[in-house]
């Protein structure tokens, strides 16, 4: 059995800047976690230009259990800047499901949020499968509203939630 299947205790979570090494895992998990029934569209590729983009983040959470370091989970955010508005596009968000439950999702998104709150948006969108109900309720606990269900957004044949969450009234 993996280090993951033995997840007891976590000794540290450390969340930092993904860089392009973990670009590869960070598909995996995206189609593994998010994608699965879908066409995968997170490959490698698209995960470096997004490490690499200026208007983006993309951080991970590392772990540690019994001197083993490994990512146990990802997000990443789009910074959009219009006219007279600045919103956040939360893009992805996954956490190795056999670690889900530990606050590591939670910390993810706090980080996230506070860096939105920083750069002056005034909220934050996501879309999330309407099947998904734990998400769904994930993000609800920390505000976020379901605004419109978006039908086959997914490869056309899965609807989503669009979610919002308001940092500051504009």
């Amino acid at each position: 059995m993996s280090i993951i299947g033995h997840m007891a205790a976590i000794g540290t979570c450390e969340l930092r800047l993904a860089r392009p090494g973990d670009a590869r895992l960070l598909a995996r998990m995206s189609r593994d976690y998010i994608e699965h029934g879908l066409n995968w569209r997170w490959r490698p590729e698209q995960l470096v230009r997004k490490i690499r983009a200026a208007e983006a983040i993309v951080l991970v959470a590392e772990l540690e259990v019994g001197g083993v370091r490994f990512v146990g989970g990802f997000a990443i955010m789009d910074f959009e800047h219009g006219d007279e508005m600045e919103k956040a596009q939360l893009t992805l968000l996954a956490v190795h499901p056999n670690i889900r439950r530990r606050h590591i999702g939670s910390q993810l998104l706090r980080w996230l949020h506070k860096s939105a709150r920083v750069a002056g948006c005034e909220h934050i969108e996501l879309q999330v499968r309407s099947d998904n109900l734990p998400g769904r309720r994930f993000y609800q606990k920390f505000g976020y509203q379901e605004e419109a269900l978006i039908p086959g957004y997914y490869d056309g044949k899965l609807p989503a939630y669009q979610m919002k969450l308001r940092l500051r009234s504009g």
